[in-house]
């Protein structure tokens, strides 16, 4: 029986946003070295989305939480658009049995196969976090194991290297159940093998598909609440915080707190702290503009971009850069109007000037991705 294993190669750099930085750890692994912007961008997940949850389930468990917002319009699925772009089979596995599910992980590991899993950041002991914080949709990469010490060794976004957690932690991480089903990480697992004939499009080409669907994200998203239609009703809510976030609740930890406050301090985190990147994952996707600039495969390779191309980019960059601001703004604005009057941040708060920075953001979003649309594939 194997005791110990550590994937040979396989390493793990520091990143800004769970699910982007382990599958560039993993694309790296097979042959594609990259930034973990290329593969956020060449992924295609950003969009917009809001929710107003004030009829619905709560977010946090224990917890009234009035909106959720986010960057992202997508999460790690086996339909992966940038492992297609890179000719690599993303395969998706389940389990409901936790000894099941670490059984057929350490099979994958004895492959030499590292592997991307979803968990519950509130059981990763390395996690520091005042009070007890459980969020299911964390994505960490799994490098190996040493059945002596009983321990696994994980990559995790913004830490150096390997983290060591015991086995039975990380059963305890892929199985939890805390908060809706639809962020319970049911012992996910998923791996990449590349295609056996080899092929894949160019990465000029690709990248094309890949802002197109990102424009499509913005501009013509299934529901309402997704894309410029999704950020119209996050500033059209703006409006209503004074009647909606009236009153007392309970934060995460079960202490009494204003709506309001703890209202400001999450949309603060759902936009700028949490494994965004920063200003609701447009900083990422700025760098990702940036890296097309002057990337030499869409510079010479094969499917070469035109001069005109480039041109769009050029007139886009300075857009999204401003977006970014605007972003970090509407976070800094919240966080501050939390820290300084606290439970009474409400009644301090301007919320006009808050709702013409989104609109502003609105705007500038909705040039940006038309723009982008003309880059033909």
């Amino acid at each position: 029986m194997t005791q110990k294993w550590l994937i040979n190669k396989f390493v793990h750099r520091v990143g800004s946003h769970c699910e982007s930085s382990s599958m560039r750890d993993l694309f790296e692994f097979h042959g594609f070295p990259m930034s973990e912007p290329m593969a956020f961008g060449l992924d295609a997940t950003m969009g917009f989305g809001f929710f107003d949850t004030t009829n619905s389930i709560s977010f946090i468990p224990k917890s009234d939480i009035a909106f959720f917002l986010g960057g992202k319009q997508a999460t790690i699925d086996s339909n992966s658009l940038a492992c297609r772009l890179l000719g690599i089979t993303l395969r998706k596995q389940s389990y409901t049995s936790a000894d099941k599910a670490w059984e057929e992980s350490k099979k994958m590991l004895d492959q030499n196969n590292p592997l991307i899993l979803k968990v519950d950041l509130g059981y990763l002991p390395y996690f520091e976090q005042e009070g007890e914080i459980h969020f299911g949709g964390h994505a960490i990469t799994l490098a190996g194991y040493d059945e002596v010490k009983e321990i696994a060794y994980i990559g995790d976004t913004e830490y150096e290297g390997f983290q060591e957690i015991s086995i039975e932690k990380l059963k305890q991480a892929r199985i939890s159940e805390y908060g809706p089903k639809f962020m319970h990480p049911n012992n996910v697992q998923f791996s990449m093998i590349r295609r056996s004939d080899g092929k894949y499009p160019p990465l000029a080409a690709g990248v094309k598909v890949a802002i197109q669907k990102v424009v499509n994200n913005m501009l013509r998203p299934s529901v309402n609440n997704n894309g410029i239609q999704g950020l119209k009703q996050f500033a059209a809510s703006i409006s209503l915080w004074k009647e909606k976030l009236q009153g007392e609740t309970k934060d995460p930890q079960g202490k009494s707190i204003s709506r309001a406050r703890l209202m400001f301090g999450l949309l603060n985190g759902y936009i700028e702290e949490w494994g965004t990147g920063g200003s609701c994952f447009r900083k990422l996707y700025l760098e990702f503009l940036n890296e097309l600039l002057t990337h030499p495969q869409l510079r010479d390779g094969p499917r070469a971009w035109s001069e005109s191309d480039f041109n769009i980019l050029k007139e886009v960059i300075p857009i999204m850069d401003q977006v970014v601001y605007d972003w970090n703004l509407v976070a800094i604005t919240l966080k501050k109007a939390a820290n300084e009057y606290k439970n009474d941040c409400l009644a301090y708060i301007n919320l006009q000037d808050l709702r013409n920075i989104v609109l502003k953001i609105i705007k500038q979003e909705e040039l940006l991705f038309k723009n982008l649309s003309r880059i033909k594939i």
